[in-house]
């Protein structure tokens, strides 16, 4: 009995701690697919915030670097004032030479010269003996005075360039950190940047979906499935009437940033720009996006092959001949493959293509009605080449 209990108090703890995923509940109807859009404008929200507060960070590590550059102009000017100082009491100490050597004729009549007491003793009275000794020690205290203020200003300035120096170094040493960290602040904005605009795409398509069950007659709290029926297949066919493979499903070496590992959602189809593209399988056009900064212009199909759901996704198209809601045969034309023209490089939209090619994803599952997200969408992706059993070239579909 306690072994039971003390299971049941790890199963508990287990399911407190687990984190939460805004995409991972499962909208079956008009109304879950509203709170998950009321959910994603919250995090736009949330996103939006933290990307002003980043950009904040910025702005103050760039006018710290500003301020320190500024005292490091101030520090080298305090060098130079304190190296002309230097220079100047050099010259000084040069033109009192005479002075000097008097002074130190006089400080060793003090220990004893015949000297010193012959100009004492030459008092013609009393008052005169006062008046020369007075004289001599006088002399004795201004040599002291003047040698002792020589060297004090001549070891300031020395250490002043010392300190400078050293107080440049860390300077320096500041600004770069700086630098390092506008350098970290940035890449953090970037993907600040990239995860808004995927919010903001998914924002679009719960809208899109929304819209699409409204218009099929959707009750409020309807299950979707009992709503929307999608023509089924047998089997998947190929997208293109001929290809060739030039990029699998995996990781890779990016083509376009040379980033190593990097993760590839599809299988790359080469094909002339302009060919026709065809579902792999019956079914329902679910999702559509325009000229996305990496895709371009895609198409989201949601297909029952054997039984079992799958969503296709076709991206980098020229142009797309479909609507969200549409059902489309294996015979349909879906859309135009493009690559070239839309590609960034060409003076295009789309970031993430080299040249004429279709990429093809698969997932498991309706994607933006079983579950929402790209990480949920990327966790339930199948390799197309091997689903489809696709030959690494085809002249027919």
């Amino acid at each position: 009995m306690k072994k039971i209990v003390t299971f049941l108090i790890i199963a508990c703890s287990l399911i407190l701690v687990l984190p939460t995923n805004t995409y991972a509940k499962k909208a079956t109807t008009l109304a879950e697919l509203r709170a998950e859009l009321a959910s994603l404008k919250k995090e736009k929200s949330d996103n939006q915030k933290q990307q002003n507060l980043t950009k904040n960070e910025i702005n103050s590590a760039k006018n710290n670097i500003t301020k320190k550059e500024t005292q490091i102009e101030t520090n080298q000017q305090k060098v130079i004032e304190a190296t002309n100082e230097s220079a100047r009491l050099e010259e000084e100490i040069a033109s009192g030479k005479e002075t000097l050597e008097k002074l130190v004729q006089s400080y060793q009549v003090a220990k004893g010269d015949n000297v010193y007491l012959e100009y004492v003793f030459q008092a013609t009275s009393y008052e005169d003996l006062v008046y020369r000794y007075a004289i001599m020690e006088q002399l004795m205290d201004y040599q002291e005075d003047l040698i002792s203020s020589w060297k004090d200003k001549i070891e300031y300035n020395s250490q002043l360039k010392i300190d400078l120096a050293n107080k440049e170094i860390e300077l320096n040493n500041q600004i770069d950190s700086l630098a390092s960290d506008i350098k970290k602040l940035g890449t953090k904005l970037n993907e600040l940047d990239d995860m808004f605009q995927d919010i903001d795409a998914e924002i679009a398509s719960v809208q899109s979906s929304i819209k699409y069950y409204t218009d099929l007659g959707c009750k409020e709290n309807e299950d979707l499935n009992q709503c929307m029926a999608v023509a089924s297949s047998k089997t998947f066919r190929r997208p293109l009437v001929k290809g060739t493979i030039t990029s699998q499903f995996g990781y890779r070496t990016h083509p376009i940033t040379g980033k190593k590992s990097s993760f590839h959602s599809g299988t790359d189809i080469g094909v002339k720009e302009g060919t026709n593209v065809y579902p792999i399988a019956n079914g329902t056009v679910s999702k559509l996006t325009i000229q996305s900064k990496c895709g371009g212009n895609m198409v989201y199909i949601q297909h029952i092959v054997n039984g079992k759901k799958y969503t296709s996704t076709y991206m980098h198209l020229l142009k797309i001949n479909v609507k969200i809601g549409k059902t489309v045969t294996t015979e349909d034309v879906i859309g135009l493959s493009g690559g070239s023209s839309t590609a960034k490089k060409n003076g295009g939209y789309d970031t993430c293509t080299t040249g004429g090619h279709l990429h093809l994803s698969l997932a498991t599952g309706w994607y933006e009605k079983d579950y929402f997200g790209y990480s949920n969408w990327r966790s339930h992706l199948v390799n197309p080449k091997t689903t489809l059993n696709l030959p690494s070239s085809w002249s027919t579909r």
